[in-house]
């Protein structure tokens, strides 16, 4: 332990020369044209050639070439739908989830030549926020509450079908959502855990959790970040020894450094702050790298600019794009999303 952190003292010495090639605009990443306008809030990397992506004016993109080239999957009558949420099986096999009014979930298996509906609510005030799977067969949507009660949709058969996990729905706070800014305030993990990150109403922000797929709930304050209309929690992130990193602030005051960030050790229960300095602002997307990402494994996306973490504790400026979403994928490449049809790679060198 003495040598791991004088090991880690010297990083930390020597991090601002190792890391100022990454204070360069955009050096971090290499921007990909889409051919769209679209803002991209919905984004699943299959590999470094292939990902969906999904955002404003209900469009669908799709790219077999690492970026280079995008064809669009429209949906007849979404033309002026948002589309957050988005998970794909294979570069055929895809469901997309509106959020606002039509609430609906759609699902190809021919890459978007024609789509069927999958799971539909007439109530004006369902939305959903995220959707996510554990592996090929089980997923999990979450969405604003309903009659002051949290939307939850479970499915066995690879969204195929959906339906409510358990019929005791949990009570919300008064005012209390979740974010779809990047579908990523929900998080599957395991065999059938979720977390669900919060905030809309003043306070402090909460994380809901579950180990049986939804059927039962327990909280967890979120003390670093606070709650209110704006602000909460707008993504988790998990690595595979259980640390779990919590990202958001106030997305009115995109470049506020504080309140933005929470941390939750293996085996405890008290989420904290990072002991050295964090983002640089409001961050909608936080993923965990297994393969570093040009040193590092933590990496976070804002609307002002991005940032990464050797291990959660201290962050440094990796880029002023800005972006909504990331998504790693299963060969480890990483992807971005923003607005303006922006896609990106992240370079591993």
């Amino acid at each position: 332990m003495i040598l791991y952190c004088r090991w880690l003292a010297v990083f930390y010495l020597l991090a601002p020369t190792m890391l100022s090639a990454q204070e360069k605009p955009g050096a971090f990443w290499t921007i990909v044209p889409t051919g769209t306008t679209a803002s991209f809030r919905g984004l699943h990397a299959i590999d470094r050639s292939s990902a969906w992506a999904c955002g404003s004016q209900g469009t669908v993109v799709r790219t077999l070439d690492g970026g280079q080239t995008w064809t669009r999957h429209p949906i007849n009558g979404l033309e002026q739908i948002e589309l957050r949420s988005i998970h794909a099986w294979s570069t055929t096999e895809v469901a997309v989830a509106t959020a606002g009014t039509p609430c609906r979930i759609y699902r190809s298996d021919d890459a978007g030549a024609s789509w069927s509906i999958v799971y539909e609510n007439d109530d004006p005030k369902a939305f959903i926020d995220g959707m996510r799977f554990w592996g090929d067969k089980y997923g999990f949507v979450f969405g604003d509450p309903l009659q002051s009660r949290l939307m939850a949709l479970f499915s066995g058969d690879r969204g195929k079908s959906w339906r409510e996990p358990s019929d005791t729905a949990l009570e919300m706070r008064e005012g209390e959502a979740g974010f779809a800014a990047s579908n990523s305030s929900l998080l599957v993990f395991g065999e059938h855990s979720v977390w669900i990150g919060l905030g809309g109403t003043e306070g402090t922000a909460h994380v809901l959790m579950s180990d049986d797929a939804g059927r039962s709930w327990r909280r967890s304050l979120v003390t670093p970040i606070p709650s209110s209309k704006s602000s909460g929690i707008f993504s988790l992130a998990r690595s595979p020894d259980g640390k779990a990193i919590a990202v958001g602030g106030d997305y009115m005051q995109p470049d506020r450094a504080d309140g933005n960030i929470a941390i939750l050790d293996p085996g405890t229960d008290t989420w904290r702050s990072p002991r050295g300095q964090g983002p640089r602002g409001y961050r909608s997307s936080v993923v965990y790298c297994e393969r570093a990402i040009q040193q590092f494994h933590w990496i976070a996306v804002g609307p002002s600019r991005c940032d990464g973490s050797f291990d959660g504790e201290r962050w440094f400026p990796l880029s002023d794009e800005p972006f909504h979403a990331l998504s790693v994928a299963a060969d480890g490449s990483l992807w971005a999303s923003g607005g303006s049809g922006s896609i990106a790679l992240g370079e591993s060198e």
